[in-house]
């Protein structure tokens, strides 16, 4: 079964005051799918760009690779089957209906290079909020040319937006491929914490107050959510040789050593989008501004 996002319950902001200017941002929290072992220095390569090799293409079609366990080198394992480096021919009749070693060898695994097939998942890691830089959401203003309360009904206008970006590996063929994981099945379980790109406009009914001979009016923070998803290869099979056997040694983890998922901390993607409200509209954090006036 796939594994999906956990759904992010929608949240709203209430009005308070707030500097002008002012970047607040929730700690970011580490990377920690919910399966899988991290093997970045566990192995001598560099396995952000080794994973990204792997999952790159974000898709969850079962695939199978050679690759170096010294240099991480990944080459797809059909385009590497019986060619060198990657194999050697050892004396021994084959064992195999269709080869291409000659009569009275066959091939085996180089030594150094082993082989591995499954597919990619990409589960949560993280996730976080924070509040974008404060911008004008309303041309909309009071002047208390009194005393007392002012009441200021503004009409918001503000586009939401959602990007994405991926630490390797990142162009356009793939940009597409990068946004699917949020915006299709995985997206789906989001619920309302997703934005949908486009402007909305809404007539909110604010109380503030404003000093005598002040104006005064309203700004707003959106409110953002951050999350973050490290790939996972499912190791579904794993072969090694000691450069003579034809078939080798096949276990069902990664190298034998018991866990069959793995990741990279430093290979991740991060979708970022507007947090909505249940209703549809962008969750903000409103702040009351005023400067002078003209009674």
């Amino acid at each position: 079964m796939r594994t999906r996002l956990m759904r992010y319950a929608a949240i709203s902001a209430t009005a308070v005051m707030a500097g002008a200017g002012v970047l607040t941002t929730a700690p970011q929290a580490a990377a920690n799918p919910p399966l899988g072992t991290n093997i970045r220095g566990k192995e001598a390569f560099d396995t952000d760009t080794f994973m990204d090799r792997l999952c790159g293409d974000m898709s969850e079609r079962d695939k199978a690779f050679v690759y170096n366990i010294h240099t991480g080198e990944v080459v797809n394992s059909s385009s590497a089957y019986e060619k060198k480096p990657y194999y050697q021919l050892v004396a021994g009749n084959s064992h195999k209906a269709s080869t291409s070693a000659p009569h009275g060898y066959h091939w085996a695994l180089t030594p150094g290079w082993e082989v591995f097939g499954g597919n990619c998942e990409y589960p949560q890691s993280s996730s976080w909020t924070w509040y974008d830089y404060e911008r004008k959401v309303s041309n909309d203003t009071v002047t208390n040319c009194g005393s007392g309360t002012a009441s200021l009904a503004v009409n918001e206008s503000y586009a939401t937006t959602r990007t994405y970006t991926l630490t390797i590996g990142a162009n356009t063929k793939t940009s597409a491929k990068v946004s699917q994981v949020f915006t299709s099945e995985i997206g789906g379980s989001f619920g309302y914490s997703w934005a949908i790109a486009k402007t909305h406009t809404l007539g909110r009914q604010v109380t503030i107050t404003v000093p005598r001979g002040r104006q005064g009016y309203i700004d707003a923070r959106p409110l953002k959510r951050t999350v973050r998803v490290n790939p996972v290869f499912h190791v579904v099979n794993y072969i090694w040789s000691d450069g003579k056997s034809e078939s080798g040694t096949t276990v069902h983890n990664w190298r034998g050593r018991g866990y069959d998922r793995i990741w990279s901390y430093g290979y991740y993607v991060d979708g970022k989008a507007d947090v909505l409200n249940s209703d549809g509209t962008p969750a903000m954090d409103y702040v009351t501004r005023d400067k002078a006036g003209h009674c």
